[in-house]
């Protein structure tokens, strides 16, 4: 194979692997569109590692932002996060929030600890989407139905 045609195919390689990985990264910050019980299902899901990252990486021992969307809850719905997790996503809350908690320290331990973890934007991340599924989950008109 020439050589012309040797770096013709690595420039191909590179804009490919180039373009791939933009397209990736597109697609992981592009906001779901998320309705309904999956919309609360990940506000609850972000809430609780969001809380579990501040108590491990932050010393912030007081769960705030589970607080906040159990406000929510409570005054759209009449129903705990608690009772939400029970109803729609797992009977065993503990195993739940356990599985969560694993879940985040997994992928603090793949970031490199937490200040890495800091570093890539993940507190941001955390933030930003709270921020954006809760304020979706406020104007929601999806109301919890009896099991």
């Amino acid at each position: 194979m020439s050589i012309s045609k040797r770096f013709l195919i690595l420039v191909f390689s590179a804009l490919l692997a180039t373009y791939s990985q933009s397209v990736l990264s597109a697609e992981q910050q592009a906001p779901q569109k998320l309705e309904g019980e999956a919309l609360h299902i990940k506000l609850v899901e972000t809430a609780l590692k969001y809380d579990f990252y501040n108590k491990r990486c932050r010393g912030i021992s007081v769960a705030g932002e589970s607080y906040q969307v159990e406000r929510l809850f409570l005054q759209k719905y009449g129903m705990t996060i608690n009772n939400f997790i029970k109803q729609y996503i797992d009977r065993d809350t503990r195993a739940y929030k356990e599985a969560l908690k694993k879940d985040l320290y997994k992928q603090l331990f793949e970031m490199g600890g937490c200040d890495l973890a800091k570093d890539k934007g993940l507190l941001k991340q955390f933030q930003q989407k709270l921020k954006m599924l809760y304020n979706q989950a406020e104007l929601s008109p999806w109301f919890p139905s009896e099991l």
